[in-house]
């Protein structure tokens, strides 16, 4: 499995294997209605709180109200604006149903309450909407970016824990080697769990921005990181928090979190997502506040609940932020979430925020150990409107690591914290550096790896990956393989890797060979990259076929539907060097001789009947690539980038020279690719590409462009999913893919349906090009015949009478790990063994 998450799944596969050999909760439920005990009218966003526990709820619009928790008290609290406080005693670890009739406070307020009646919300004639009418209409002048000028330094802490780390499991016999890593164990203050610390990054940076020409540009001045460094990559699960966690600007009108958009809630379209409620004004670090609670109109929708508290004058500025997730919110192993930001006006110029604290709560299953991550950042030496040379901020790069950045030393890092670390903080760099040592340990983790890498590690070696060790095709039948790769204890600047297969029924060995060496004296999975590589190759490979994050040889990739029985045997020696330069560009250079060989049903004939058994060519191939602000999710073998909202072009030249290594001809190919992904909350967002390009010169069809065609029940994101192999070739083509995920929006909102929390899923895929004379054999004499079928019918066709297009329409998220789409062929469906619809599937971890 070769995927953006792998960092993640192994986290979360750590902490779910902790719930094994029988390790269960006692839950306490308690659930019930809050009325007013006069009217008997429910009593909305009333506070239900466990006493001496941060554990709790707010009630709905019907006064309900819902908890559930393995840390409960023996009493449980209820309070209301005006009514007075009651509470109950609660029945530990039992299901039970807790009523409350709340009095209120005053005579004077009975008389008011008597009075009111229960009305429909409507954002017409509501004092809550005209407040966030004019927060909006104030944001540009409350907002930072208001300034020429500002600059501040950043504090940032980011942690990943196991939860639920009660004392009885912490007596399993499982953990009889390390009883000393619960000396680290705290208690969260959000919900009473207690944690035990498995990955700790401290950041300290220094920000800049500038209004004209706009520019905003992040220096790191130094990292600091731990975890399981063997078997966790700490540059990834830094990558995959700071993009899981990113900073939150509640100004913007959407909010990135946990790779989602949410709609803020001082968004222009809040007032049409949200509903809003003045509760109480109140004093906030010293600022005279009006406290408005809001929720979202649709509980699964992604979107906040919580309370703002905004200045009661008329600046209408956010002094505080305290925001949470419904419930029933459609995003997956999420079970608690609190973001609370806290904002403060600088030299009497601007409102800059002075704090911000994240922690989400994370689970595979329902019940047993989950995981905290959290986040805290602190701001301070504001500057305000002061002017710096241009050179603060060259470039095209959005955050710039200064010289030694990640080898700062204990003094830098006492003098850097704005807030020191506690006593347990502290202990896990040593506690993490001691576990890692303990055979128990290792062996657990080991089983980990192979589980979600498929790499089982002998120490020096890495063997697999095991889930292609055995496959099958109609032309090689049974292929069994076996391989591995050297790994980083025995070196990380060098890594070789090769296996071999044996086909059953083609009788033949493949084999492949690579090493691949460092140039820049840094570790091969740390970026950036700087490195060389040579490869020999003797392999097989279905003509278009072309797979992402999987491995060809993956067993399920085995089963095709239709005739799948041409094949080549493609015979490679490659040499490339790739570079990772500033400001998000990067480049490749390699040299690539390569020999192909026709097997199964295919055949190089010519119009004259002559065959041949190879076609040979030698390539000069050079890329460039810009992505600016690309960061990296990665792991052994693996190395995927995070999407955001930036493009990636790619450009690509590959020169083919005649007689060179015996090459049979001279040609050129040019290529650029462009991919972009649209954020349109609350609509979800849209992942689009554009390709095109051209071949120059006389090539056989083996060296033409043959769309990447899928004949597997997976569903591949950059292939033609009811795509024959070798249906079509070109020499000159454009395509466009497009694919909108809802995220829930359309399912969220029919009955039944939006308990699954399906995510429904949209798609178009379109390719037009054509075949120039001197390449198509029905034009010009001489040439290498396109393949046929056994009764002699060509089975390969140019796409010059029009565009080959599909579309589908699929639901993801379905048991949380799957997508399943059905994809209908719109053209081309009188060609031989096209199929209009087909059913595909794919494993897709998402939150």
């Amino acid at each position: 499995m070769k995927s953006k998450n792998n960092t993640l799944v192994i986290l979360l596969v750590v902490s779910a294997l902790f719930t094994i050999n029988g390790y269960a909760q006692k839950m306490t439920r308690v659930k019930g209605k809050i009325i007013d005990a006069q009217t008997k009218e429910p009593l909305p966003f009333a506070n239900v709180i466990f006493a001496g526990k941060n554990i709790g709820a707010t009630t709905d619009d019907n006064g309900n109200y819902s908890i559930e928790t393995q840390w409960a008290s023996s009493k449980i609290e209820v309070s209301f604006i005006g009514y007075i406080t009651q509470t109950k005693n609660v029945i530990l670890n039992k299901k039970q149903i807790l009523d409350f009739q709340l009095e209120p406070e005053h005579a004077q307020l009975e008389e008011i309450v008597l009075k009111t009646k229960k009305k429909r919300y409507r954002n017409k004639d509501n004092l809550a909407v005209e407040l966030i009418h004019k927060i909006v209409k104030n944001k540009n002048a409350n907002r930072k970016e208001s300034l020429d000028y500002y600059e501040y330094d950043k504090y940032e802490k980011n942690q990943v824990d196991i939860n639920n780390v009660t004392k009885d499991f912490q007596k399993k016999r499982v953990f009889k080697d390390i009883q000393f890593i619960f000396n680290s164990v705290d208690t969260s203050k959000v919900n009473g769990k207690p944690f035990l610390p498995i990955f700790l990054k401290e950041t300290r940076s220094k920000i800049y921005y500038r209004k004209n020409p706009k520019k905003q540009k992040t220096y790191i001045l130094g990292t600091n990181n731990t975890g399981f460094e063997d078997y966790i990559d700490s540059e990834g699960v830094g990558n995959m928090i700071d993009e899981m966690y990113q900073d939150i600007d509640l100004y913007d009108n959407n909010v990135m979190l946990l790779t989602n958009q949410f709609v803020s809630p001082i968004s222009v379209m809040a007032p049409s997502v949200y509903k809003f409620y003045i509760n109480d004004t109140l004093d906030i670090n010293g600022y005279n506040c009006i406290k408005l609670f809001f929720r979202p109109r649709n509980k699964q929708d992604l979107a906040f609940t919580g309370n703002l508290y905004i200045t009661n004058d008329d600046r209408y500025a956010v002094v505080k932020a305290d925001l949470k997730i419904s419930k029933d919110i459609n995003l997956n192993f999420i079970k608690d979430l609190q973001i609370i930001q806290e904002f403060s006006f600088i030299d009497n110029k601007s409102w800059m925020i002075t704090s911000d604290k994240l922690i989400v709560d994370l689970n595979l299953r329902k019940k047993g150990i989950g995981m905290f991550g959290r986040k805290t950042i602190h701001y301070d030496n504001f500057a305000l409107n002061k002017v710096r040379k241009d050179r603060v901020y060259k470039g095209i790069e959005k955050v710039v690591n200064v010289i030694n950045y990640n080898k700062r030393d204990a003094k830098f890092w006492k003098e850097s914290r704005t807030v020191a670390l506690t006593a347990k903080e502290n202990n896990i760099y040593t506690m993490l550096d001691s576990v890692q040592k303990v055979p128990a340990f290792r062996r657990t983790m080991d089983i980990i790896t192979l589980f979600v890498t498929g790499y089982w590690n002998f120490d020096k070696i890495d063997i697999g990956p095991v889930n292609t060790f055995y496959s099958f095709n109609d032309v090689e039948g049974l292929r069994l393989r076996f391989g591995g790769k050297t790994s980083n204890k025995l070196s990380e600047k060098f890594r070789l890797e090769a296996y071999g297969i044996y086909g059953f029924k083609d009788e033949k060995f493949k084999y492949s060979a690579k090493a691949t060496w460092s140039l820049n004296n840094k570790p091969l999975k740390e970026n950036p990259k700087h490195f060389v590589s040579a490869q020999y190759q003797y392999e097989t490979n279905f003509p278009g076929m072309e797979v992402e994050f999987i491995n060809e040889d993956n067993f399920l990739l085995s089963f095709k539907r239709g005739v799948a029985d041409k094949i080549v045997y493609n015979r490679m020696y490659k040499l490339e060097h790739h570079s990772d330069w500033k400001n998000g560009f990067s480049t490749s250079l390699s040299l690539r001789n390569m020999q192909q060989e026709p097997g199964g049903t295919l055949n190089f004939i010519y119009e004259d009947g002559r065959t041949t058994n190879t076609v040979t060519s030698s390539e000069v191939v050079a890329k460039i690539r810009f992505a600016p602000n690309e960061k990296f999710i990665q792991g052994m073998d693996y190395k995927t980038p995070i999407i955001t909202a930036d493009p990636i072009f790619q450009l690509s030249y590959t020169q083919g020279i005649k007689d060179v290594f015996n090459a049979d001809y001279t040609y050129s190919k040019l290529k650029f690719n462009g991919f972009k992904r649209f954020y349109i909350a609350p609509l979800g967002y849209t992942n689009t590409e554009i390709e095109s390009g051209k071949i120059f010169g006389e090539v056989p069809f083996p060296l033409l462009d043959l769309p990447r065609a899928n004949q597997t029940y997976s569903y591949q994101l950059r292939s033609y999913n009811m795509m024959n192999f070798l249906e079509f070739a070109n020499d000159q083509y454009v395509s466009l893919f497009a694919e909108h995920h809802f995220n829930g929006f359309i399912m969220n909102r029919i009955p039944l349906f939006k308990k699954l929390k399906w995510r429904s899923i949209v798609s178009f895929k379109g390719i037009y090009g054509s075949v120039s004379d001197q390449n198509n054999p029905e034009v010009t004499a001489g040439l290498m015949q396109f393949p046929t079928d056994a009764d002699g019918n060509t089975t390969t066709y140019s796409l010059k009478d029009k565009p080959y297009m599909e579309a589908s329409v699929g639901l993801g998220n379905i048991f949380k790990f799957f997508r399943v789409d059905l994809v209908k062929r719109l053209t081309y469906l009188e060609n031989p063994n096209a199929s209009e619809y087909g059913v595909r599937a794919r494993f897709k971890f998402d939150f």
